[in-house]
Order: C-alpha cells, then structure tokens, then sequence
C-alpha cells in the first residue's frame, strides 16, 4: 500500500506503509475499508485512484459475463489485479510509489503521553517518516513535555447501513450538540477508572471544562446522544446529501465496519471433448496473450523464443503452427461476453461448473484436473460417487461493499456503497488455485428427505425468520428463500469442514466452501458440496484435502463427522435453538460449538443451518438426512 505520487514541487508523502495480499483486498480490506496498521489506521482509496499501468488483467471470461449483469458494473470490460510492482533496495525509486493509495483514517489522533486529542489536519501532531522500514512510520507529538510519545489512532467511529463512514463527533458529543462556550475546543481523552471495556474513557474539553463518557455513545439509545450521518465517503472523498439512516459508532477493527460484496467462478475446460487442444491451450494460458494484438507480434515474440530470449511462460507456443495459434487468438478476441439478464448467480456460474464435476470422462486442463472415485463403503445409499479435484483455479471480482450488516446469500443488501467514483470500466479481482474434495448426494434420495423436511414445521419457522430478517432491512420478504435442500447441503459442509481441519491438517479457516444446490422445478437439479482450498501461496496445494477423497478414508471421516454432530457440547440448549425474529437469528441448531465456522470459510455468513437435517439431535431425532 502506498499514497498517491506527490506533485511536482511538493515535498513527497510517505512510500509504502504496508504490504497486502491480493486475497485480502478482494475479502477483508478494499476499497473503503480500514485497515488497522500497528502505528497508524489508514483508509483503502477508491479504485478511481489506481493506477492500472501496474495491474494485470485476469482472464475468466464466466465471471466477467456474470458481474455485468448487476447494473452498476454493466460498463465492466476486464478484471485486474491491485497494481503492483517489482520492489528494489532503494526506497526513492519509482517503485515505492506503485501500490493502492490509502489515507489516514480515523484522522482524529491521541497522544499516549498527554491524552491531547487533534485531528490530522491540525497539524498538532507529525508524521515521522522510515523508509528503510515502513512498519516504523509513525505519529509523534513534539511538543509533549519535551518528549516525543507515540500519537495512535482514536478507537471510535461511526458508520450507518447506507454504507457511509465517518470520524466519531468527538466536539459535537462533548458539548452535547451545543459549540464550545470558550470558543477553539481543546480535546483530551482519557481513561476512566481501570478502563476495563473499550468505552471506558472520558472526552475532556479543556477550553470550557465540558466532558462526558463514550459509552454513551454505544446501546440501544445511542441514536440519542449521536448526530445526523454526513453521507461521508472517505474513500470517495465525498459526502452524500439526505442519509436517512441512524450512525452507529464502531469501535476500531470492528468486523461489521466492511463486508465485501464479492462473485466467484471456478477456470473449467472449454474443450470438453479434447479435439481442439489449441484452443484450450490459448484458454487456460489468455494472460500471457492478451498484449499479442497483431500477427506481427506473435511472430516476433515466437521469434525470440526460438532464440531462447523470451519469457518461459510462453514457450508452449513453440509446439503450435502459428497460423493456427493466431487464428484461435483473434477467435478468442471476439468472443463475445454472455450476460444473462436473471441475475441468479448459481445458474451462471455454478451449472457449468458442476457439469464439468460430473461428466462421465472430465477434461483436464493446466487449472482443472478431477477424479471419480468409488462410494465409499456403508454410504451407498446416501451418497452419490465423491470426486477428488487434484487441481483448481478460482477468480474472485469485488463488486462492492456494506456497512453494518453483511448482505445476504444472493448479495441483496439494502445498499450497496460503490468502490469507484465514475461507473468502472474493470473491477478489482485475485485469483487463487488449490484442491478440493466434491461430495455429491443422490438426487432420488435427497427429494425423498425433502418432502417430509420441507413439510415439517421446523423448516416453515425458519422461512418465517428469513422473511423478517429481509423486511427488517428493507428487502423483499419472500426473494432468496432458502430451499430444504440448501439447508441440509449447507449444515453438511459445515460439519465436514470442523471434521476435514482435523484430519487433513489444514486450519479450518483455509477450508471453504462451494454449494450446487438446485431442485428440478428450477433446472437440472444439482445437490453436492465442494470443501476446497485457494490460496496464492503454497498452502492451498498441499495434497492434504484431496488425500481425504480415498475411499477409505473419506468413510472414516464421514462416519467420525456424524458421530461429533450428534451431540453438541452446548446441547441441549443448542439443539432446541430456532430461528427466530426477537433474536434476529436464521439457524437452527447450531452454534460456535458445533457448526459455525470462520468468516472466511462460508458463503452465507454461518447462516441458514440446522444439525437435524443431517443427524439426529436430543430434541429432534426423526428429520436427519443420515440415519
């Protein structure tokens, strides 16, 4: 990460003062989120700023078509990378000036020697600057006593769900709405008694003696003592007019203060049937083509490599006519990006998907390679043949982001605050490959349990949760109604991943999930789960998921998974839970026991589970999937 390139004349701005993986700016700190740094807290800039010279386009051509569907992105021709460049010895090259730009945020800070509270602009504090060691960049107050403490940022912030961000009021809330009798207020914070919970401090006005304590700040009355949302967003460098929504504060590092609106698609064979291996190649390898526009230029890049001075990754050209290698580029060139106007991502992305899975003889490529593998024994009649996929690769747009409240299953939201200041030409994407493990459930067996789950009363309560957890936050009730199928796929996974981070070695936050959940009344019915792993470092190909596919030990770990759901530790209050409207909850029996797992781990945000579809429970041992 590193601000913007300062103009010429001005004296330059700090280089980097952090460093990113791709990964996390697409799920936990992009654009408009803030990211907590150990000396300071700086802001993601909008992708307006970027410079996109340092990114690289990502090709996946599925993705692409699916985002341009939502009507914010329909201007979207490419998916790039953050910019990033080589890094050198010497931090006053041009390199320490290529990154995402961030800015300070919270900008009101706290000296640790004196409690003075200023903001950034008030130049009260200084930025001491390392280069060699950007980590030790910090705020410093020089005139504290002769001393130079360390100056951190302020804990507290205030959002609102229309997705907008801003300083907490620290002066209106001293004086309570009213202006400083004195005239310029002079701040301190200062902490309250042991200063036990976060809010335990006091704001001191030092020109008229006003204070008053931040845990006002927090509750359900809160809204009392808070004024009206500015429709600041900092990340935009703009304020919107007319917010009707109530600011919460938030306490720095707050896990509501950002959630990524983000679409996924697995890279699947093209060439299906093997006859067009060129075309497939140009496919699977379109990154390193993409700057070959001209037929000149792939002769002189074919040129250099028969000389042995290009790039490696480009050597597979050699072992293709040229003139049929040039062909299937322009072919590619103009292929057209299908966008399906319904909007329903797991008809766009996950059909195809699953098909490649199942096909009776799967096509591999350089990012696809998968193996059918026998039922594994004492699971004959409830599930279908596992599939081992040695080999993935999966690509992740942002599209947005919320504030508050995380968006539901199908990324409706009451808003969505945008990443960019103009309607985008590209968004923001990374790419991942790992391995899996694709469990698949027979689908005589599974409408067989639906039609006496799907009619049970338990399931009926939890879609009346699911209308009023949508009508609360301004959706349409009856839209995303979860299917019975969905819930009993959906608690599978999540039993498996707790039991998978067991044996296979991986933590359970590197284990994620994949559903292809489709009844028949909406297509070609679909009903299986893919555990996998993706990650852009050596983590995600360590052979340890897909090992877990062998027959043998895919049943004992089956068998060890349903025995551990059987009873919770937290039973029986865990097993007579239901989703309900006073608690604003959308699962049934399950807790952080037993069946949620990590954020980064699960596509519904630990939502719309229920251990009873899968075994039987002490309140309800007669609905489970596996008997």
């Amino acid at each position: 990460m590193s601000p913007p390139r300062p103009a010429r004349g001005q004296a330059p701005e700090p280089t980097r003062i952090g460093g990113l993986r791709p990964s996390q700016m697409i799920h936990t700190y992009g654009p408009g989120a803030v990211v907590d740094l150990p000396s300071m807290a700086v802001v993601v800039g909008n992708t307006s700023t970027w410079d996109i010279h340092y990114t690289r386009v990502i090709a996946e051509d599925r993705l692409l078509g699916n985002v341009r569907s939502m009507p914010e992105c329909n201007r979207v021709t490419a998916l790039r990378s953050p910019p990033w460049t080589e890094q050198g010895n010497n931090p006053f090259e041009g390199w320490a000036w290529v990154g995402v730009p961030v800015y300070p945020f919270p900008r009101w800070l706290r000296c640790t020697g004196c409690s003075r509270l200023a903001q950034v602009d008030h130049q009260v504090f200084k930025l001491d600057v390392n280069r060699f060691r950007p980590d030790k960049s910090r705020w410093y107050h020089d005139k504290c006593h002769g001393r130079r403490p360390l100056v951190v940022p302020t804990r507290f912030m205030v959002a609102c769900s229309n997705g907008h961000l801003d300083d907490f009021p620290w002066v209106q809330y001293v004086h309570r709405g009213q202006t400083c009798p004195g005239g310029a207020p002079v701040l301190e914070l200062r902490e309250a008694g042991q200063a036990n919970r976060a809010a335990d401090v006091r704001v001191v006005c030092m020109t008229c003696d006003a204070q008053r304590m931040a845990n006002d700040a927090f509750g359900a009355e809160a809204w009392r003592h808070l004024p009206q949302c500015r429709g600041r967003h900092p990340h935009l460098h703009r304020f919107e007019e007319d917010c009707d929504a109530s600011p919460r504060a938030l306490l720095l590092g707050a896990s509501n203060a950002w959630f990524s609106i983000s679409r996924s698609a697995l890279t699947i064979p093209t060439a299906g049937d093997g006859t067009d291996e060129i075309r497939q190649m140009v496919d699977d390898r379109w990154d390193d083509l993409l700057d070959i526009e001209e037929r000149v230029v792939l002769d002189y890049v074919i040129g250099r490599l028969r000389l042995g001075r290009g790039e490696e990754q480009r050597r597979w050209l050699l072992d293709y006519d040229a003139d049929e290698i040039w062909e299937t580029i322009e072919k590619r060139r103009r292929q057209p990006i299908e966008v399906d106007g319904d909007n329903d991502e797991d008809s766009d992305l996950r059909g195809p998907e699953w098909q490649a899975f199942c096909a009776p003889e799967p096509f591999a490529s350089k990012d696809f390679k998968v193996r059918l593998l026998p039922v594994p024994e004492g699971f004959g009649s409830v599930l279908d043949q596992p599939i081992a996929v040695d080999r993935l690769r999966e690509v992740i747009a942002l599209c947005g982001f919320t504030r508050i409240d995380a968006s539901d299953a199908t990324g409706s939201a009451t808003r969505i605050a945008p990443l960019w200041n103009e309607p985008p030409t590209w968004l923001p994407a990374a790419e991942t490959r790992g391995e899996g493990l694709l469990i698949r459930l027979p689908e005589a067996q599974v409408q067989a349990w639906e039609a006496g789950y799907g009619a049970d009363d338990r399931y009926l309560k939890l879609l009346d949760a699911h209308h009023g957890w949508r009508a609360r936050r301004g959706l349409e009730p009856r839209q995303a109604e979860p299917r019975a199928r969905f819930l009993l796929l959906h608690s599978l996974a999540h039993m498996l991943i707790h039991q998978v981070a067991l044996d296979c070695g991986y933590s359970s936050a590197s284990i994620r999930e994949r559903l292809y959940c489709r009844t028949l009344e909406e297509g070609d019915p679909m009903a299986g789960i893919l555990l996998y792993t993706a990650s852009p470092d050596s983590e995600g190909t360590l052979g340890g998921l897909v090992a877990l596919a062998d027959p043998e030990r895919l049943a004992a770990t089956l068998r060890d998974a349903l025995k551990r759901g059987e009873l919770c530790s937290t039973d029986p209050m865990c097993a007579d839970h239901l989703a309900n409207e006073a608690h604003d909850t959308l699962h049934h029996a399950a807790c952080h026991a037993c069946m949620f797992v990590p954020e980064t781990s699960c596509e519904h945000g630990n939502r719309y589970l229920d251990r009873a579809t899968i075994v039987p429970t002490i309140s309800t041992p007669d609905l489970a999937y596996f008997t």
